[in-house]
């Protein structure tokens, strides 16, 4: 049966990536897991648009002896780098407000290191990363090819979320969850290859260049941090990273990392010293790696979950559709020639279903006596002794022939019967498609005019 190139395309690619496929979403979903199990330690911290940043720093120089980082994850977790009054170096959670500590950052558990491991590279380098990101692009193929296919099922992209045809589990169950989950994937895909990309230097340069900020010396200077404009001034929701100075000596500074520049501070007089604003591919780049992992965002991270998992059900379903529709269009061991057979069953099938009841009507037939022969209406032509034709066929998207009904329409014209021929046309459809039966019909009305 002649295949369309959207299903073909559609088949080869997850064939030839199907393995990568189900490592990258195994894996994947293990990864989903993290962000989840990471945010149930509940030390996020609301309200961070009201905690200034020198009342965070006033709170970690009370607490501990040094302070050299204060870090906000993206999980809404504020997290310094201290040493201790015991003289002891922890990475720890905190309390903006207070400084307290919430909990110790622990070492990621080695299932998500292993993971990670093989999820990035399949433990090969360099050689790894290329295909992992040459398997996100397939699997961006893929997706677009399968919406296209589902468009097409289910009569036009203004129909796509309509009602779907009753049909066997995986084909029911592929089309449904392809409905769901096809947005996901093109944004896991998408963000993937633009990762691969970044990695091997493949986008434009992203480092960032400081720009010093002329200042006057006469600026005042504060006794305490929180006094500062600056730091009295921003506020937790706008910092990502602060790198404390080393001394108390003006001439070292606060790097802070803001959400979209970099600044460098003046620890006395909070004047800003210098100035570099992240680049485009830069931000695109944080935002790719948030979308990819569901970092800081716990219900993003469950359709990411559900997303890798019904990559793996797609693969299933995917080559368990295959092997039925093979099974149901296996071709006729022995049939006899064309011209020597009275009856002519003539099959317009997509997805195998209608091909699977001309086969049954041949064999029935032909167990009754009767000499039948059945081929595609694509190679419908002259047939010598042939006195009746009965067509079968489905009707594929908005009222279109199925891909091995195309050049009927086409090829009938130039065809001339050396007989009379009687015909019947037995169309398959649903009556929940609008243009239930619309080929078939258009078949009839074909034959009908040569009658």
């Amino acid at each position: 049966m002649t295949i369309s190139i959207w299903r073909y395309s559609h088949f080869v690619l997850a064939l030839t990536s199907s393995l990568f496929l189900i490592i990258a979403s195994v894996t994947g979903v293990i990864l989903a897991i993290e962000p989840i199990s990471h945010q149930a330690k509940g030390y996020a911290i609301k309200d961070l648009d009201e905690v200034s940043l020198g009342t965070t720093i006033d709170a970690l120089k009370e607490n501990y002896d040094d302070v050299f980082v204060l870090e906000l994850e993206s999980s809404g977790f504020v997290k310094a780098s201290v040493l201790t009054l015991e003289m002891e170096m922890l990475d720890i959670y905190i309390d903006p407000n207070t400084g307290v500590q919430l909990g110790e950052v622990q070492e990621r558990p080695f299932i998500y290191s292993f993971a990670t491991n093989l999820h990035r590279s399949l433990f090969l380098k360099s050689i790894g990363r290329f295909f992992v990101g040459l398997i996100s692009l397939l699997l961006l193929l893929i997706t677009i090819t399968g919406v296209l296919l589902l468009a097409k099922r289910q009569g036009g992209f203004k129909r796509l979320f309509s009602k779907v045809q009753k049909d066997y589990f995986e084909l029911r169950y592929h089309v449904i969850l392809s409905r769901w989950f096809f947005i996901p994937i093109v944004i896991l895909a998408f963000t993937g290859v633009y990762l691969s990309a970044e990695k091997f230097e493949l986008l434009p340069n992203t480092t960032i260049t400081h720009k010093e900020i002329s200042n006057t010396d006469t600026a005042e200077r504060f006794e305490h941090i929180s006094d500062v404009p600056f730091f009295k001034t921003t506020t937790l929701d706008q910092i990502r990273k602060v790198e404390f100075p080393f001394s108390e000596d003006p001439e070292e500074y606060y790097q802070i990392e803001l959400k979209d520049k970099e600044l460098k501070v003046n620890q006395q007089t909070g004047q800003i010293i210098s100035s570099a604003d992240y680049p485009f591919v830069a931000l695109a780049s944080r935002l790719s790696w948030m979308l990819h992992t569901g970092e800081g965002n716990v219900f993003w991270s469950v359709i990411l979950l559900l997303a890798s998992a019904s990559i793996l059900f797609f693969i299933y379903s995917g080559f368990a559709m295959t092997l039925k529709r093979r099974k149901k269009v296996k071709a006729i061991s022995i049939m006899p020639d064309k011209d020597d057979c009275e009856l002519v069953i003539l099959v317009g099938s997509e997805t195998g279903t209608t091909f699977d009841f001309a086969r049954r009507l041949y064999t029935s037939l032909n167990a009754a006596g009767k000499k039948v022969y059945l081929t595609e209406l694509n190679k419908y032509c002259t047939f010598a002794k042939a006195k009746r034709i009965i067509i079968l066929t489905a009707t594929y998207g908005e009222g279109e022939p199925p891909s091995n009904a195309r050049k009927f329409e086409a090829i009938f014209p130039t065809v001339q019967q050396p007989n009379k021929i009687r015909y019947s046309v037995v169309g398959f459809g649903s009556l929940e498609y609008p243009d239930y039966c619309k080929f078939a019909i258009k078949v009839d009305a074909t034959f009908a005019n040569t009658s």
